[in-house]
């Protein structure tokens, strides 16, 4: 029989980590701390999960080339010939949007559906003898590719005569919510606003019994206005949110279709006791409504709005108006399909989950896996490093096993425990050994994205400068944007390098030339 040559050492650090694991084992769970109030509801958290949805805005103002309409037009004019809503969500999903809003009723009056309690709709239309319901039709696509649907049902209506009537016309307007959310099954967002022209009638909304009527009818859906109560206006059309985006709000503070602060609707409220997360609407085009004379923006402009409204704790709501024989024009769809392969390209590898993670400290000790910075490289807000109660160097260490390089940050919170983080920044480790700031940052939320100038390092980190709580992370990105990289270049007039060679940018050169290292 052969003796056992074992170190005596290695046999006691077996039994000794042996005994950790049997005693941590038999030790309590480390419960969870405690949710930040205000929290999110779980159909804010579905919706702030979408992302970006589609806005279609289409009716007779597509056909008369108007954005607002009179409330006048013939709804004769209304006759997409090819009208194909199967189209509509195909292009949504192939772009990456997994919801759609429909404007069933915008300004001008016309409805979109044979609603009873006007003849200016579709039912007095030639299209399909008068017989046809676009909102029927979307929602049948919709269900068919399980994509979320909403609607908009403008307020301000320039063709009903009882407008201006304060009892006659919340009745009617009422009466016209009913129908669709009790026509067409789930409904997951009713968008409304307080749009209304200059020297219009003067007319009172009872939006309280418009919300409670949506309450009852939809419980899941999202309501959307510049005061919330689910999601608010970010204040602008533009699609950007404010550098620092709280999903804090105060309802109270804000008069739908007011003359409101709109850099409060930007940047949110630290203090805020509501939870309502901002929406970003812009449009494709220039105008809301399909206009021929007209082209979309670039994909890079839409990467830029990307990462100035999904990446700054919002959802993108991206207005792609149907053309006047009822489809998505192929320009529109070029657009789209190169801001997808762009999303993609940049975001289909996360270098940090190849890193070695640790942190300055994790609740319940290191051994604790619960709430372990590993977490961070997880997808998903529900996993999540924790810091230890008490400590306040909170910070996040990344080791790669080579150089890499990079140029854009993505982190998120466990919004479901609260908004907690005012301030951070993101270090890389020079060949000098010195960190170097490359970013920084306000709010993070459900998802903060940071570009910055191209660095190549082993070594980063994320510091917590500042937060209502101790901070929670649930995932942390690093990519290569060679995108916004080769825009950034040419904005600074610099001549690119050759993307697919080896050459890389020194940092330091571009820090102390050029001052790039900037928070977008």
């Amino acid at each position: 029989m052969a003796s056992c040559n074992v170190p005596f050492v290695f046999l006691l650090s077996v039994l000794l980590s042996c005994s950790e694991t049997a005693s941590a084992s038999l030790s309590p769970s480390i419960p969870p701390p405690l949710p930040i109030p205000p929290l999110p509801s779980a159909h804010q958290l579905q919706w702030q999960s979408r992302e970006m949805a589609f806005f279609l805005h289409f009716g007779t103002n597509t056909f008369t080339d108007s954005e607002w309409g009179t409330g006048h037009a013939d709804p004769r004019v209304f006759f997409p010939s090819r009208l194909n809503t199967t189209q509509w969500i195909q292009v949504a999903v192939d772009a990456g949007f997994s919801r759609v809003i429909l404007t069933a009723k915008h300004h001008d009056g016309f409805c979109l559906w044979p609603t009873q309690y006007t003849n200016y709709s579709v039912a007095a239309s030639p299209w399909k003898n008068g017989s046809g319901d676009v909102v029927a039709e979307l929602a049948n696509s919709a269900r068919a590719a399980e994509i979320d649907l909403g609607f908009y049902l403008s307020p301000w209506d320039r063709h009903e005569a009882c407008y201006g009537d304060t009892i006659k016309y919340n009745e009617f307007y009422l009466g016209q919510m009913t129908e669709l959310l009790t026509g067409y099954d789930e409904i997951k967002e009713v968008w409304l606003d307080g749009a209304k022209g200059k020297g219009e009638k003067d007319m009172k909304y009872f939006f309280k019994s418009w919300f409670g009527l949506i309450r009852q009818l939809q419980p899941t859906a999202t309501i959307f206005s510049d005061a919330g109560p689910d999601s608010r206006w970010v204040g602008d059309e533009a699609g950007a949110a404010g550098s620092t985006c709280w999903s804090l709000f105060n309802c109270s503070a804000v008069t739908i279709g007011g003359d409101n602060d709109f850099q409060y609707s930007r940047n949110g409220d630290p203090n805020g006791i509501d939870w309502v997360p901002a929406e970003c609407d812009v449009s494709i085009r220039p105008g809301w409504f399909w206009h021929s004379s007209q082209h979309p923006k670039s994909a890079m402009t839409l990467l830029d709005i990307y990462y100035k409204s999904v990446g700054r704790n919002c959802l993108l709501l991206l207005n792609v108006p149907p053309n006047s024989s009822g489809l998505i024009s192929d320009e529109d769809i070029q657009a789209l399909q190169e801001f997808s392969k762009m999303r993609e390209s940049i975001f289909s590898k996360n270098l940090a989950e190849a890193a070695f993670v640790t942190a300055t400290s994790t609740r319940g000790g290191n051994m604790n896996s619960r709430f372990s910075p590993v977490n961070v490289v997880k997808e998903g807000i529900y996993t999540y490093w924790a810091p230890e109660e008490g400590k306040f160097d909170w910070e996040i260490h990344l080791e790669f096993s080579k150089s890499e390089i990079f140029n854009v940050l993505m982190v998120q919170e466990p919004i479901q425990m609260g908004q907690r983080i005012s301030e951070f920044h993101f270090d890389v480790l020079s060949e000098e050994g010195q960190w170097l700031t490359v970013t920084n940052g306000s709010t993070v939320g459900y998802k903060r994205l940071l570009r910055f100038i191209k660095v190549e390092t082993r070594r980063v980190r994320l510091v917590i400068d500042k937060s209502r709580s101790d901070p929670l992370i649930s995932y942390l990105g690093i990519y290569w944007d060679a995108f916004s990289a080769m825009e950034g270049m040419l904005d600074a007039g610099i001549s690119p390098p050759n993307l697919n060679s080896n050459q890389t940018i020194q940092m330091r050169v571009y820090i102390n030339s050029f001052n790039l290292s900037k928070t977008t």
